[in-house]
């Protein structure tokens, strides 16, 4: 089991660094056909041509890895255990499309993005010895100090990403001194703004990093090699950094890029043994007052509330200043998360009678209410404010409209009727749309049609949370589906949803948005959830609805990122 899990991680690390050559080059697709290269399945010679060939090997080899990693960790993990293999398929995906349509910017810089999040799965299942003697001297708040410096790290990494495949970096000349460069840069209306950004945040990153590195030295003498590693990667990268401001040979950025992840690494090994070890020793994450606080504005969907922009501002069809649209990204992430706020405020004594709620912030005591209030109100504001400023009239109106319908219509609504849940897709919808409306200041096309998909996606997805979840909806008096009808209505509603957006899917292609390879993609994702649908109308007993109502609530996560995956990137 080792032995696999060491091949695969060392394989992903091997595909990225031959893939950011591949980038330096500046010559990857140089093989005119597919799987060989001109014909060979590895040319011998040292050349563009080996690398590229070399590339697409490891990568298969990765593939087929993660089928067998999924199955001996299945036994252990379950669903969990597929997660790799998720991944790995999205990147055959992103790899396809980077080679039909030519290395566009987007899927070159998400097959980047989703290589890290593979070797992230990686480590979360992969199987641990847990040393005891961590658990008398455990420190909650040190995940919250690694997670925080992970995450602006990533955010580093595809600011680079993006720099260097878009050509956007500035070159200055070698005689200039590093802040004459800088101003330089400046000058640039887009790649100056994005080069200035990265240039800001490495530094910030760099100074952060040898703190959160020094105290875990101090503080967690277990991994205290691995910290003393990531602060010398600190001080390469801090002087990579610097002589880059200058000029940067290949071999440099290749350097550059290997510090980076060497970083990563180094951080994401740190962050999944924090929570996984505690998680072992108390059962759950302990709370922090940045962990609660963050729990206010419930991670998990406002990762899902970017994502689901992000699909909408790369499908517009026009430009926008990059800074702008940053700000505006994160104004909209203000927007949700303070309803969520809101919702938590609302709903704490609700919470307090359901098992999976009641240790959250408020209904356990550990918030008072009014921080959820004042955090709430505030960030709605702010944000909104925010759009006004970086994007348009439209998208803050949506936005603001989004945050108070899911406050004060779908919260109070759940309380009396099980059709609240057709109120509550629209503010989950809307997200996408103003995705689309931050580029493009209208409501047409696309932005259409992604919020329709986000609108039906809900709807079943969200009655087979209630099935399984029944008693503890009952608990706190939330009235859904599960309550009011009869499991055959609800079967059958999530077929005919199941039916309705295979249908849907195929409308980009009727309409002349995207092509046959396409077509054929969204009919068999469709065709696989509506298969899981189906599966329902086999059910004897209440222990197996529960089990496919989880099954299906599964295939509807794996569903929505495949479907917009298509439509992003099968043009």
């Amino acid at each position: 089991m080792n032995v696999l899990f060491y091949l695969l991680y060392g394989g992903t690390i091997i595909l990225l660094l031959v893939g950011a050559q591949l980038q330096v080059l500046k010559s990857a697709l140089v093989c005119p056909d597919w799987p060989l290269c001109f014909g060979e399945f590895l040319p011998l010679t040292m050349s563009p041509a080996f690398y590229e060939s070399l590339h697409r090997f490891i990568a298969g080899l990765v593939g087929l890895g993660s089928i067998g990693w999924a199955v001996v960790r299945f036994k252990d993990l379950k669903a969990r255990a597929l997660l790799p293999l998720f991944i790995i398929i999205i990147q055959s995906l992103l790899g396809w499309a980077t080679f039909y349509y030519k290395l566009p910017t987007i899927t070159t810089v998400l097959h980047l993005v989703f290589s890290l999040v593979f070797l992230a799965t990686l480590e979360g299942t992969r199987f641990l010895h847990f040393d005891e003697k961590l658990k008398e001297h455990w420190n909650p708040k040190l995940k919250d100090a690694v997670g925080f410096f992970l995450f602006v790290l990533l955010v580093q990494v595809l600011l680079g990403g993006i720099l260097r495949k878009s050509s956007l970096l500035a070159q200055c000349e070698s005689t200039m001194e590093f802040w004459q460069c800088w101003e330089v840069q400046s000058q640039i209306p887009l790649a100056g703004s994005l080069s200035l950004m990265h240039r800001v945040l490495g530094l910030l990153t760099t100074l952060s990093g040898f703190f959160v590195f020094s105290y875990l030295i101090k503080n967690l003498p277990k991994w205290k090699s691995v910290a003393v590693i990531g602060n010398l990667l600190m001080v390469t990268q801090l002087l990579l950094g610097l002589q880059m401001g200058r000029s940067a040979s290949r071999e440099m950025i290749i350097w550059h890029f290997a510090t980076a992840l060497g970083s990563f690494l180094v951080l994401l090994f740190l962050i999944v043994r924090l929570r996984r070890y505690e998680k072992y020793f108390f059962g759950k994450a302990l709370p922090t007052y940045l962990n609660d606080l963050m729990d206010l504005f419930k991670p998990k969907l406002t990762i899902l509330v970017v994502i689901t922009l992000l699909v909408g501002v790369f499908l517009a069809p026009l430009k926008i200043n990059i800074i702008l649209l940053f700000i505006s990204l994160i104004a909209i992430w203000l927007q949700a998360a303070g309803s969520l706020s809101l919702n938590c405020y609302i709903e704490r004594d609700a919470d307090k009678l359901m098992e999976r709620t009641k240790d959250r912030p408020l209904p356990a005591g550990r918030l008072k209410p009014e921080v959820a209030l004042y955090w709430g109100w505030g960030l709605i504001l702010t944000g909104t404010l925010i759009l006004l400023w970086s994007a348009n009239l439209l998208t803050a109106g949506l936005g603001l409209f989004s945050a108070l319908s899911y406050i004060y219509i779908y919260t109070p609504l759940k309380l009396k009727t099980p059709y609240a849940l057709y109120i509550g897709a629209v503010p989950g919808a809307l997200p996408t749309l103003m995705g689309w409306t931050t580029v493009t200041n209208s409501v047409n096309g696309e932005g259409i049609y992604l919020f329709g998909i986000l609108f039906l996606w809900q709807i079943p997805h969200f009655m087979a949370i209630s099935l399984y979840r029944k008693n503890e909806y009952g608990m706190a008096s939330f009235l859904t589906f599960a309550q009011t009808h009869s499991f055959e209505f609800l079967r059958t509603n999530i077929v005919i949803y199941s039916f309705i957006m295979m249908l849907f899917g195929m409308i980009p292609y009727f309409a002349g948005w995207r092509g046959d390879i396409y077509f054929w993609a969204a009919t068999f994702i469709g065709a696989i959830l509506l298969g899981v649908a189906l599966l329902g109308f086999r059910i004897k007993n209440q222990e197996n609805i529960n089990n496919w109502a989880r099954s299906y609530f599964w295939a509807t996560l794996f569903y929505l990122p495949l479907i917009l995956g298509v439509l992003l990137v099968l043009r």
